[in-house]
């Protein structure tokens, strides 16, 4: 009997074992702390022990805001139905761009006004779209999130091991949200097929070769003056201008110009904004410039050439790991290069780990 009794408590101890081990989370590592990441571990927090390896001293990635302007992505369009659905989940709002008025062409002889074409909606987010990033950021219960962490290498065997100048992390299952150039450039074992690492090094970084600034002022003088604010310039040093004004706070983000001279940047940004509006430079309050090109952790050297149409993205990896994935708006067929493509990526990576 005492025999039997001993049995049964072995027997249960063993089934309780095997039923711990049924239930505890398997692990994901993240690179990657943008939108792509924290949506990934926000999908899927529930079912992994996440961590998220970032290399910045931040989370965001290329969503970075300034004194609450975006100096990256800003909008979002009407046909855009997973980052809509998104918005609408966290609770957050959009507003219409404004571009009622008024053009304006900027050529060295003159400066014309002129009505352009009708283009699709677009929206802004309220509070910018660093709300977006907190709010994910905000949401996730378990994930953790360690900064300054560059990986350097990615090993794949009975788990994926993935290492930094300092550490090294074992997890399960893997998924890098860099860019594909980027993802190209780590170290790789077994390395990536040949065919599949010529097509990420194709592939150029959203924003790769683009430098933002942000000119804020004490009123909205373009408004007063039937302007939307949309300018063209061939002379720059901002190529291409639009409003990026929110409540009471006026300003106008504009696109450096490729031949722009960044040396006396903000002195010829305001002259610009002289020349354009016939204001005073006291109307102007701030100017704000981050050169994406010059960001370790969100374009290449390769990056910096100028496009002349929309990159054709999208990348099938699928044939490479069972356990590595891949997810950036660049690696989407669809959307690639805008933020729905980032989110439609990440659902459908994370469907596959599911």
């Amino acid at each position: 009997m005492i025999y039997i009794l001993l049995d049964m408590i072995l027997s249960y101890k063993s089934l309780k074992r095997t039923f711990e081990r049924s239930c505890m989370k398997k692990k994901l590592t993240i690179i990657g702390a943008g939108v792509s990441g924290l949506y990934l571990a926000y999908l899927l927090e529930d079912k992994y022990e996440i961590t998220i390896l970032e290399a910045r001293d931040r989370v965001g990635g290329r969503i970075f805001s300034l004194n609450a302007n975006d100096m990256g992505p800003s909008w979002i369009w009407s046909h855009h139905k997973a980052i809509l659905e998104l918005v609408s989940t966290l609770g957050l709002e959009l507003f219409s761009q404004y571009t009622s008025g008024y053009s304006l062409y900027d050529t060295k002889d003159k400066v014309e006004m002129f009505h352009p074409q009708p283009t699709a909606p677009s929206a802004r987010m309220k509070g910018t779209l660093s709300k977006l990033i907190d709010t994910l950021n905000a949401r996730l219960k378990s994930t953790v999130i360690i900064l300054n962490e560059e990986v350097l290498s990615v090993q794949d065997g009975d788990g994926v091991i993935v290492k930094s100048k300092n550490n090294s992390y074992e997890s399960d299952f893997l998924i890098s949200t860099l860019p594909p150039r980027l993802t190209a450039q780590l170290a790789f074992n077994p390395g990536l097929p040949a065919s599949l690492k010529k097509k990420m090094l194709s592939l150029h970084t959203w924003m790769g070769n683009s430098a933002k600034c942000v000119v804020e002022f004490k009123s909205p003088v373009w408004r007063e003056n039937s302007l939307s604010g949309f300018v063209f310039s061939n002379i720059g040093p901002l190529g291409e201008i639009h409003d990026a004004s929110e409540g009471d706070k006026y300003a106008l983000f504009g696109f450096v110009s490729a031949n722009a001279d960044m040396s006396q940047f903000e002195t010829n940004v305001k002259a610009q904004m002289i020349r354009l509006f016939a204001i005073n430079e006291d109307d102007i309050l701030n100017v704000y410039l981050v050169d994406w090109k010059q960001e370790k952790f969100s374009s290449v050297a390769e990056d910096r050439v100028p496009m002349s149409i929309h990159p054709d993205y999208g990348v099938d990896t699928s044939s490479y790991s069972k356990k590595i994935f891949f997810s950036s708006t660049e690696f989407s067929f669809n959307e690639g290069g805008y933020i729905e493509g980032a989110i439609q990526r990440a659902k459908e990576v994370a469907l596959t780990l599911s």
